[in-house]
C-alpha cells in the first residue's frame, strides 16, 4: 500500500491520479467496501452470540462502523450539504430544527455506543497491546491511521494533490485495519464462546 501511495502521489500525473481520489473515485469505493466488510463481520458474529453483554457490544460496534461507512459514502449529501457528524451542522441557522433533531438522535446513539465501548473495553485493548495481540495492534493501527488522516484533512495538505492522496490512502489503510481487526476480534469472541 505504501509503495502504491508513493507511486500515486509522485509517479502518476495529477490528471490521471486525481479521479481515483475524488469522493466518487475508486479509492473511496475501496474504503467503503472494506469498512462495510468489517461491519458485516461484526454483525455476523453478533447474530451467533449467546452472551447478551457481548452481543450488545458487537451491535454497538457495528452501529459505530455503520455511521463510519455512511460518512465515507457521503450519504448526508442526499439531504444536506453540511456533514451531520460536525457541530457546524447543528449550529447552522438555515438548517431546520427538525433536521437537527432527526440527525441528532442517530449521532447521540453513536456517541453513546462509542463511549460504552470505550469505557467497557479500554482496559482489554491496553492489555491486548501489552500482550502484543494481533487484534489489539490492528485496532490501534486503525485508530492511529484514522486520526492522522483527519489531521491531514484539516491541514493545508488537503488543498494540494499529494496531500489529498495521503489522506485518501490513510483512510483506505484505516478501513483495511478495521476489517483485519474485526476479523480477529470476532474470531476470538467465537473461540471464547465455544469454550
Amino acid at each position: 500500500m505504501f509503495v502504491y501511495a508513493l507511486c500515486h502521489a509522485f509517479v502518476l500525473p495529477e490528471y490521471l491520479g486525481k479521479p481515483a481520489i475524488e469522493d466518487n473515485g475508486i479509492i473511496s469505493y475501496l474504503t467503503i467496501f472494506l469498512a462495510a466488510g468489517a461491519m458485516l463481520q461484526v454483525l455476523r458474529c453478533a447474530r451467533g452470540q449467546q452472551q447478551s453483554s457481548v452481543k450488545f457490544a458487537l451491535y454497538a460496534a457495528s452501529y459505530v462502523i455503520l455511521v463510519y461507512v455512511l460518512r465515507e459514502a457521503d450519504v448526508h449529501r442526499l439531504f444536506t450539504q453540511e456533514h451531520v457528524t460536525r457541530l457546524k451542522f447543528y449550529r447552522h441557522p438555515e438548517i431546520s430544527i427538525f433536521q437537527k433533531i432527526a440527525w441528532g438522535v442517530p449521532m447521540l446513539v453513536l456517541v453513546l455506543c462509542f463511549f460504552y465501548l470505550l469505557t467497557r473495553y479500554a482496559k482489554t485493548v491496553v492489555a491486548g497491546l501489552l500482550n502484543k495481540s494481533p487484534w489489539a495492534i490492528s485496532l490501534s493501527l486503525w485508530a492511529v491511521t484514522i486520526f492522522v488522516s483527519q489531521l491531514v484533512d484539516k491541514s493545508d495538505l488537503n488543498s494540494v494533490y499529494r496531500g489529498r492522496v495521503l489522506e485518501e490512502m490513510l483512510e483506505l489503510c484505516a478501513a483495511g485495519f478495521m476489517l483485519i481487526s474485526a476479523w480477529q476480534v470476532t474470531r476470538q469472541v467465537r473461540s471464547k464462546s465455544l469454550q
